[in-house]
């Protein structure tokens, strides 16, 4: 099991790889550095299919651990702070099925490989407990582990894959949001907005995280 995991996450980080690398190649082609724009310009050479390139390569990236924020980011940097959060949100609630569904197949044993050292019993029971949304939409509010391992672990949870889909979006919000903020501002980096929505990204990554860890500690 542990050597079929390690041969599919391989193989997707392979292909996205190589999605990464003919983009910067044809990008590198038409202009001879990168600037927001000459950025603007490639990506709108594209029309709609920029938004097809985008999907796939979060596609691609669902499975490797940490690409999420920067897909996230990337959005906002291609498509502006609105319509950059709105892609994310929605394809990033979408691709994570795949992981989701992987783990699904494949059962607890893989999922235990990804997920070493974490507290997997205590996370299970509360993850079984009645419709699992109220677990989900904390998981995505307070990323204690990465996106990608997050969707492993509920994947092998009877959580619905609508209950599952619904507290992702809701949950998912507000960190993609400011992600995609901050992808924006980097156009700019010398500018109060990228220091502002670098700001605001830190508060809304560690506030929900502190108050995690206090309820805990008060429990015990």
């Amino acid at each position: 099991m542990k050597k079929q995991s390690n041969w599919v996450t391989f193989l997707f980080l392979l292909a996205f790889l190589a999605l990464v690398g003919l983009a910067a190649r044809t990008y590198f082609s038409q202009y001879p550095e990168l600037t927001s724009d000459n950025l603007e310009r490639f990506i709108s050479g594209f029309g709609p299919w920029a938004v097809a390139v985008y999907v796939l390569a979060y596609l691609l990236s669902s499975p490797i651990p940490f690409l999420a924020p920067v897909l996230s980011a990337t959005g906002g940097l291609l498509f502006g702070s609105l319509l950059g959060a709105a892609l994310a949100i929605l394809i990033a609630a979408a691709t994570s099925l795949v992981p989701f569904s992987i783990s699904r197949r494949l059962g607890r044993e893989w999922v235990e490989a990804k997920l070493q050292n974490s507290k997997l019993n205590n996370i299970y029971k509360r993850l079984d407990t009645g419709n699992g949304f109220t677990f989900i939409l904390l998981l995505r509010l307070v990323p204690l582990m990465p996106w990608e391992l997050q969707n492993y672990l509920a994947g092998v949870t009877r959580v619905s894959v609508p209950t599952y889909l619904l507290a992702t979006l809701l949950g998912s919000t507000p960190l993609t949001l400011c992600l995609a903020i901050l992808g924006d501002a980097a156009k700019n980096p010398s500018s109060w907005q990228f220091a502002g929505s670098m700001a605001l990204t830190a508060v809304v990554l560690v506030t929900p995280i502190l108050i995690f860890y206090l309820r805990t500690r008060k429990k015990k």
